[in-house]
């Protein structure tokens, strides 16, 4: 072979290991979710893409073997020439400048512009991928290698990989928010979507002591009454007692009752059964139970059978959208409000979670949801205002105590002085 044919394979080589640059850059960069989205906007050619993601490191595996036999061969063919011409220290310095081409022209720039071109350069890269795995010499070849280096670690059953984690969805939200993609509502709304995959009932629900309920054995004018004080259309109706609940009764329901000159009858005549479910179920699966079915209130309990508390749909949609307030809602304290530097009044009802999230705290939420809870637990007893606890840094201080419930705590980072202590 003469010396200007030998030159024109290296370059075609070069151009080859730039080519299989692009493919592997673009097909190990897009996600499976992106490819998706191009099937459904581009039709057939994006489906060759989303069948080669199913298995990605076996459809990346003949490109990888073509390159790395392309630049091989190219190494060789350039040396054996050199050396015939110039020498072997020739023939080193040439295989050494080959490399630094094949680096920059082959490897570099083509992986560059595969990643910021990704949804131009997966679907002929996907093409070429399925090709090549048609080639029977080719797809032997890989089976083979495949299998010698599996026998070098140790085998496991296969899991198909993600579309995309809970932390990637999170991440790209806000990336698009940050990039003017979506509006910083449209951003919280994802991320609340996301994390309400792992909200549990009694993370959404009104907790018994703020419950209004009443006794099967009140009349319904004074049910009645109970509702408009409180500014609710709805409440559980007991039996003997507050784990005795028998029914749900609705406003409406009662109003029709007075209609028909009942008033004075107990409220169980227009009660409507109870749906219960365990306070340790999934928000979002309890969501899609709702849906389509007349229960306009839910009652969770506990694992001993007790009521726990009770939630709605709107419950479960402030979990998304956060608060929803009507004219009927009474105002209520902000969960959160910011005094100054280093300091902030919280609610007792609090998810530690929402507020290690809020201001980048840490605080412990191992056996309790709520602010109020860590300090109970950390005491042991029935706080009284002005007690305190140190946890993480921080100091939680009681302002105000209704009943046996902590309504009101100051938050304040901690002097070294009190960590210490």
């Amino acid at each position: 072979m003469n010396d200007v044919l030998t030159m024109i394979l290296v370059v075609l080589l070069v151009v080859l290991v730039a080519g299989l640059s692009i493919a592997e850059a673009a097909l190990t960069s897009i996600s499976r979710a992106r490819a998706g989205a191009l099937a459904e906007d581009e039709g057939n050619g994006a489906e060759v893409l989303v069948r080669i993601l199913q298995d990605r490191r076996r459809s990346l595996a003949p490109i990888l073997l073509l390159a790395l036999a392309a630049q091989l061969s190219a190494g060789a063919l350039l040396a054996v020439m050199v050396n015939n011409r110039a020498g072997s220290g020739w023939a080193i310095a040439s295989v050494a400048g080959l490399l630094v081409v094949m680096f920059v022209i082959a490897e570099s720039v083509p992986k560059h512009w595969a990643i910021t071109h990704v949804d131009r350069a997966a679907v002929p890269a996907a093409r070429a991928a399925n090709l090549l795995s048609r080639i029977h010499p080719v797809r032997w070849l890989v089976n083979l290698l495949i299998g010698i280096a599996g026998l070098f670690h140790k085998r496991g059953p296969a899991r198909p990989s993600p579309v995309a984690s809970e932390e990637e969805i999170v991440a790209l939200a806000g990336a698009a928010v940050a990039a003017d993609v979506l509006e910083d509502s449209e951003g919280l709304i994802i991320q609340s979507l996301v994390h309400f995959g792992d909200t549990l009932v009694r993370e959404a629900m009104v907790p018994r002591p703020d419950v209004l309920s009443v006794s099967s054995d009140t009349t319904i004018d004074h049910a009645i009454a109970m509702l408009v004080e409180r500014g609710v259309s709805r409440m559980p109706v007991f039996g003997d007692d507050i784990d005795d609940i028998r029914g749900v009764v609705h406003i409406k329901d009662l109003f029709s009752r007075v209609q028909r000159g009942r008033g004075s009858h107990f409220v169980s005549i227009a009660m409507r059964p109870p749906y219960f479910v365990p306070e340790s179920k999934r928000a979002s699966e309890l969501m899609g139970e709702l849906q389509g079915q007349p229960v306009s209130m839910v009652i969770a309990i506990d694992e001993y059978g007790g009521m726990a508390g009770i939630v709605t749909m709107e419950d479960l949609i402030e979990e998304i959208l956060g608060d929803i307030v009507d004219e009927f809602d009474a105002a209520e304290e902000p969960k959160l409000e910011p005094l100054r530097v280093g300091e902030w009044r919280v609610h007792g009802r609090m998810p530690v979670d929402e507020f290690n999230e809020l201001i980048g705290a840490d605080l412990p939420d191992d056996d309790w949801d709520t602010v109020g809870g860590l300090i109970f637990d950390s005491l042991g007893h029935v706080p009284e205002v002005g007690e305190a606890v140190v946890e993480s840094g921080y100091q939680l201080m009681v302002e105000q105590v209704e009943g046996r419930r902590i309504t009101r705590v100051r938050v304040v980072v901690a002097e070294p002085s009190e960590l210490a202590e």
